[in-house]
């Protein structure tokens, strides 16, 4: 092989490289998404720092830090987790809030880290479209019949989860879960709990 040979072998193994390192920035580009106040949707790069507040950028904008009151939702796909702007009983500023289950009812956790042991207190929100965030459950929480009663009102309309929730007489995390899910989708979650026929 001439030394032309080579260098042209090179150079086009070179662009190679660089069309594929292109075509993974552009995919990683258009993979993440904020929904702004107004319900249009934006592709952008949503970054999540260790230190210092989450930015998204746009293919033709600068950074600009993910706001409560100015982006309704956001999904980041490496994490394939989507927050939404919610606002928490008794506030008046709203919180992005992670979405753990979308549907008529939805389902939120927020996650406060506590330093001091190193370690995460959740607490858990329902609230049926439309309608006000109602606090379901949280780790330091012991539940009660009134939360539970909570999420038994939303189920009310679907008479087979509802029956089967009435019946059921764990107030767990993941049965609740559960039960969200068999309600907005029709099909109960393995591994939250135990198996319902419907």
């Amino acid at each position: 092989m001439s030394l032309l040979s080579k260098k042209l072998f090179i150079a086009g193994i070179a662009l190679l490289l660089t069309t594929f390192a292109e075509a993974q920035k552009s995919k990683k580009r258009t993979s993440d998404y904020v929904i702004t106040p107004k319900g249009d949707t934006m592709i952008c790069i949503i970054t999540i720092p260790m230190l210092g507040k989450n930015t998204y950028t746009t293919m033709t904008d600068t950074p600009r830090v993910l706001k409560p009151d100015e982006v309704k939702e956001y999904y980041v796909r490496s994490k394939n987790e989507r927050y939404r702007s919610v606002l928490r009983p008794g506030e008046t500023k709203p919180v992005f809030l992670k979405v753990l289950e979308a549907g008529k009812i939805n389902l939120y956790e927020d996650l406060t880290a506590n330093t001091a042991k190193d370690t995460y207190n959740a607490t858990w929100y329902i609230t049926k479209n439309p309608g006000k965030l109602v606090e379901l459950r949280g780790n330091k929480l012991s539940p009660g019949k009134g939360q539970k009663n909570e999420l038994q009102e939303m189920l009310m309309d679907n008479k087979d989860v509802y029956d089967a929730y009435v019946n059921d007489k764990k107030f767990t995390f993941d049965e609740a879960r559960s039960f969200i899910h068999l309600y907005n989708t029709g099909e109960w979650q393995q591994g939250w709990g135990k198996t319902y026929a419907h």
